[in-house]
C-alpha cells in the first residue's frame, strides 16, 4: 500500500515537539483550532474537526516521551479507512529531527494521493511554525462556516 514519508528538523526540543502531538493544545496549534476527546494515553480517542466531510478521528497507540507518537484511525474519513501514523521524534544539536509516516490501509488515486501529500507538507511545516515561533498555522472550521454563511 501507499504511505507519505516526511522528514524535517525542528529547532526546538524534542519534549516541545512531543507535547505539540500529545495535548489537545498543542494539537490545535498546528493541525486544526477544533480538538475534542483526549490524547493523553494509549487508546485515546482524538476528533479533529476541519468539516466538509473531513473530521478524522485517531485513536492513540504510541507514547514513548519523548520519541514516539503513534496514531490509528478509527473515524470520519473514508480514505483513510486502515491508517496509521508515526511521528519519531529525535534530539539532535540542531533540535528534534522528526519523521513522519502515514501507512494508508487502501489504495488511492493519484489525485488524492498528491493532495494529502501537499497537505501533510502544510501542516507539518505548521507544527515547525508552532514550536519555533509560538504560532502554527492550523485549519479554522470556524473560517469555513463563516464564508459559506456568505
Amino acid at each position: 500500500m501507499q504511505s507519505i514519508h516526511h522528514v524535517f528538523t525542528i529547532a526546538a526540543a524534542p519534549q516541545r515537539v512531543y507535547d505539540a502531538l500529545t495535548t489537545t493544545s498543542g494539537l490545535a496549534g498546528w493541525w486544526t483550532t477544533q480538538v475534542g476527546g483526549s490524547s493523553a494515553r494509549v487508546g485515546d480517542v482524538i476528533a479533529f474537526t476541519f468539516g466538509g466531510g473531513f473530521d478524522p478521528e485517531m485513536r492513540v497507540t504510541t507514547l514513548e516521551p519523548p520519541e514516539w507518537v503513534g496514531w490509528e484511525f478509527v473515524g470520519g474519513h473514508e480514505n483513510w479507512e486502515g491508517s496509521t501514523f508515526e511521528f519519531r521524534l529525535e534530539g539532535g544539536t540542531d533540535g528534534t529531527l522528526v519523521r513522519f509516516w502515514q501507512y494508508y490501509g487502501r489504495a488511492l488515486s493519484d489525485d488524492d494521493f498528491g493532495i494529502y501529500t501537499y497537505n501533510w507538507g502544510y501542516y507539518l511545516e505548521s507544527l515547525r511554525l508552532l514550536c519555533e515561533t509560538g504560532a502554527g498555522k492550523p485549519y479554522r472550521p470556524q473560517d469555513r462556516a463563516r464564508s459559506a454563511g456568505r
